[in-house]
């Protein structure tokens, strides 16, 4: 059965570019995707030495482009050229099968430097984007380029973040933070991102290792914060989270809630619908973790010496605008301006758990999960 099918496929690519089928269009798309799942059954992938055959694939990955079966065959024909659109789509769907198979595929060309690019790139969605992309596929490869970009340094505290956390998916990268904390080497910034990642870990003897090395911060009753794998077990009140978000908390002093509040990070009326809890805990407690495009902080130096840090609503040849975080909009010349860093950190203080117990925040967590869509 097995040789009878090998023998039909065989015979399938003769007659698809054999003579008897030369009145056939030659662009003909239909024929193209024979041509290729033909070649797929018979293992064929070296295609370098038949003009035709390669032809036909190259048309067929144009016509499928973006799909699963594009970085299938992509990677199975050794196609190197498409690299550029499988990180397009690694960076479009970071978070799904597709995108992590399509960067995993540009590793396995060994196109390092196609990947480090993007890393090293001004747009700081698609470094985030790639970054955690690379966590998810765990390899050798990733890893080395994740270490790679912790060490270089990166150019903002939500890369460094991310980066961090990507390490931290697998055993090796665990272990290369835990050495890290416990040589003090770990930035402070990233050092509750990593605890409470390596708290997490299912391997006992980096679990213990990271508690003692790792610290999380006090609450306001003085009470160690627990890690976010515990808080997001416990069970709070809305009624009273409601109260403390609009007072005690200072969330409304930045974010609106239907009409009420200001308007300097994202409104939050729909937040219970995006987000989970863990990711709510994560957003009050680690808010450079993961600032929203748009919302990262920048600190203008005027060339009187002056600096105002916020988030930047319009920028033009004449003119700067910047909000700061007490929700005042201020325009600046552009002839003014000494220098604009954009800092990649949230304008949302770090350590919001100074005001409040940990049942406070859990409070507050739980009214902002009242927050959905109609």
């Amino acid at each position: 059965m097995i040789i009878r099918r090998f023998y039909s496929a065989t015979i399938t690519l003769v007659l698809v570019l054999g003579t008897s089928i030369l009145t056939v269009d030659a662009q003909d798309p239909a024929r193209d995707k024979l041509v290729v799942e033909t070649l797929v059954r018979l293992k064929r992938f070296d295609v370098s030495e038949n003009e035709k055959l390669r032809a036909s694939v190259t048309r067929h990955l144009d016509a499928i482009k973006g799909s699963a079966k594009f970085v299938e065959y992509v990677k199975s024909f050794s196609i190197k050229e498409a690299a550029p659109d499988l990180i397009k789509m690694a960076i479009q769907q970071p978070d799904e099968t597709i995108g992590v198979d399509a960067l995993t595929a540009v590793l396995s060309f060994g196109d390092t430097q196609a990947v480090e690019a993007v890393i090293k790139g001004e747009d700081s969605v698609a470094t985030v984007a790639i970054v955690n992309c690379l966590g998810k596929i765990g390899s050798k490869a990733s890893l080395d380029i994740l270490i790679a970009t912790y060490k270089s340094s990166p150019r903002s505290q939500q890369i460094l973040i991310a980066t961090t956390l990507a390490i931290s998916k697998t055993f090796p990268g665990q272990l290369f933070l835990i050495e890290q904390a416990e040589a003090g080497t770990l930035p402070k910034s990233v050092q509750f991102a990593v605890g409470n990642a390596l708290y997490a870990s299912i391997n006992p003897d980096i679990k213990s290792r990271a508690k003692a090395a790792i610290k999380l911060p006090a609450t306001a009753d003085s009470k160690p914060l627990p890690p976010i794998s515990e808080l997001i077990t416990r069970t709070g009140n809305a009624t009273g989270g409601k109260e403390l978000f609009f007072n005690k908390g200072t969330c409304a002093k930045c974010h609106k809630v239907g009409a009420d509040g200001k308007e300097v990070g994202p409104a939050l009326t729909e937040i219970g619908s995006k987000l989970s809890s863990q990711a709510l805990f994560t957003a009050i407690l680690d808010p450079s973790a993961g600032v929203s495009h748009n919302y990262e902080t920048y600190s203008v130096i005027t060339l009187d010496g002056n600096i105002l840090t916020g988030i930047k609503l319009s920028a033009t040849d004449t003119d700067f605008v910047i909000r700061t975080a007490e929700g005042i909009d201020k325009r600046l010349s552009q002839n003014d301006i000494d220098e604009v860093i954009k800092t990649g950190t949230s304008l949302m203080p770090a350590d919001l758990q100074r005001l409040l117990s940990v049942q406070e925040l859990t409070d507050i967590v739980a009214y902002l999960q009242t927050l959905v869509k109609d």
